[in-house]
């Protein structure tokens, strides 16, 4: 292992030093304003519809992306949304926040060296997970589905934090992996002594993220871990545990992952109806990908 890898271990093996891995990572990236600005309007009982509208229309690019999501295979809506103001009507100021968050997540890692990770693919599977994970609400039953895409979508976000602060070690773990043909996540608690999850959850706690986004996203790989959002993190997981097989994108994992079941149990989901819920999915990952992202 090279010098540059033996000191990334030396740094931040061992959860001792998972903060200050994850402070380090706050000081190099932090959610826009906008974001907080919007999450204090959600706290004041009195905001009104024009407050919100007000607020995103100081961001004209977010406000596209938000009305093209808005409009695409994601909410099926009948008609087309064409003012931000109808949007915050008809998704719901809960939902736009956390699209909000989502934007903003994908455009605050753009410093991420080129050549350490495929953005495009990591964005793929990202995406994938998202969608997947609500059509499984959906299936299921559960009331507003959509607040499961958000999870999906930023589950993997630890591993950009690997990426960005340990880029020779994760080039050492991915040559491991196809040595090894082990998962990459294991390696990572075999050499850290933590996975990507826990980093994620960690960084959107400490970004102030609800319980309901950063729990998902921290116990991903381990779900029966979950506590007050289990139902969420199990969708994730199952989703994750999906899509990794088609291989749709990728965030470095490369092998089938075994699906929890109980998780499953949870979901009250046999194997073989997630072939129906890939059915459903599989034509809106691709629309919401090249929507959500503007490639």
């Amino acid at each position: 292992m090279a010098t540059a890898n033996r000191q990334e271990i030396k740094e931040y093996a061992g959860h001792a030093n998972i903060e200050l891995l994850i402070n380090e990572v706050t000081q190099l990236i932090s959610l826009p304003d906008i974001y907080y600005r919007l999450e204090a309007l959600i706290e004041q009982p009195d905001s009104t519809l024009d407050d919100f509208t007000r607020l995103l229309a100081t961001e004209p690019d977010l406000c596209a992306r938000l009305l093209s999501l808005a409009n695409s295979a994601f909410y099926c809506f009948p008609s087309t949304i064409e003012s931000i103001d109808k949007a915050v009507q008809i998704i719901g100021i809960r939902q736009i926040r956390e699209l909000v968050l989502a934007t903003s997540i994908v455009n605050a890692f753009n410093q991420i060296p080129p050549g350490v990770v495929n953005m495009k693919l990591f964005w793929e599977h990202s995406v994938a997970v998202g969608v997947m994970a609500k059509c499984i609400g959906q299936y299921c039953r559960f009331p507003q589905p959509e607040r499961f895409y958000v999870g999906g979508l930023l589950h993997d976000i630890g591993r950009l934090v690997f990426y960005l602060k340990l880029p020779g070690l994760m080039h050492d773990l991915l040559q491991q992996r196809e040595q090894q043909q082990i998962m990459l996540y294991e390696l990572e608690q075999r050499v850290l002594g933590y996975t990507h999850a826990e980093a994620g959850g960690q960084l959107l706690k400490n970004w102030q993220i609800p319980q309901s986004i950063y729990e998902p996203v921290w116990f991903h790989h381990d779900p029966q871990q979950a506590d007050e959002f289990a139902t969420v993190t199990a969708a994730v997981h199952v989703a994750d545990v999906w899509i990794n097989k088609y291989q749709m994108g990728s965030s470095g994992e490369r092998y089938d992952m075994p699906v929890d079941e109980q998780a499953l149990q949870l979901l009250n989901l046999q194997l073989e109806d997630l072939d129906q819920v890939w059915a459903e999915a599989a034509g809106e990952i691709r629309e919401v990908f090249n929507q959500f992202l503007m490639q």
